[in-house]
């Protein structure tokens, strides 16, 4: 059985984290590894339910591991399909808030079947409770 491949690249974009980000990387792995399986192939009825199945897994982790700030959770899945000539994925978020106490960390996962499989990119966002 092949074992769920590791975060290309994880990023923060705020300095302070209410939940180290090891463990932020880990609850994204999780929750991405537990929802598509190593040899799954893209398949678009299947990504409404695989961004709702890896979002709630990702809230009640993070909201079991911090209750002094709320949080909101983006999902998005890019199929893989290394026969295609070319594709691309832009997306950007914006937030007006407390830098001292809110921010957000954005985490890149590749999984599913290595040619025809699918990308999921994370965005996790906190905001202090007041």
């Amino acid at each position: 059985m092949t074992s769920p491949r590791v975060p290309e690249e994880s990023t923060k974009l705020s300095s302070n984290t209410p939940i180290s980000l090891s463990t932020l990387s880990d609850i994204c792995t999780e929750a991405c590894s537990v929802t598509i399986p190593p040899e799954t192939v893209y398949d678009h009825s299947l990504t409404s339910d695989w961004n709702e199945q890896i979002i709630h897994a990702v809230l009640k982790s993070v909201i079991g591991a911090c209750s002094t700030h709320k949080f909101i959770v983006y999902s998005t899945i890019i199929q893989r399909d290394i026969t295609a000539p070319s594709r691309g994925i832009h997306s950007t978020s914006g937030a007006y808030w407390n830098n001292e106490r809110d921010g957000m960390y954005n985490f890149s996962w590749n999984g599913g079947d290595k040619e025809q499989g699918l990308d999921i990119v994370l965005s996790i966002a906190w905001i202090a409770r007041e």
